[in-house]
């Protein structure tokens, strides 16, 4: 069974876009819930600035064999300058994917031998 749910929002008064994704599924082996989102936040401006910083990337995984639980999270965070009908745009951006699966058998993790085929 699968099952995805996509949205999307987007605000013309804050200039805002958000637009997410979340997908569920379930087999013999586990049950998986992936998330993924991206927002955008457009500001305009007059100059660009010279150091514009890095994209800062967080990366996250936990494991728990108790619940059998397996999370992962990534996000990046960043913005880059557009040109648009001669203005000056400063688009923020945050993309975030987090995964969550919980195993239903004994075997935690199959080799990647039988994942892979």
């Amino acid at each position: 069974m699968r099952e995805i749910l996509y949205r999307k929002k987007q605000s013309l008064k804050t200039r805002r876009k958000i637009i997410s994704l979340s997908e569920r599924a379930e087999d013999t082996e586990c049950r998986t819930h992936v998330r993924k989102s991206f927002v955008y936040i457009v500001t305009k401006v007059t100059e660009v600035k010279e150091t514009l910083a890095q994209p800062e990337v967080f990366v996250k995984k936990a494991f728990n064999t108790k619940t059998k639980e397996e999370n992962f999270s990534f996000r990046v965070k960043g913005s880059f300058y557009m040109n648009r009908d001669r203005v000056l745009f400063k688009i923020d951006f945050c993309h975030s994917l987090r995964i969550r699966i919980v195993w239903k058998t004994k075997n935690l993790s199959p080799k990647k031998s039988v994942t892979l085929t």
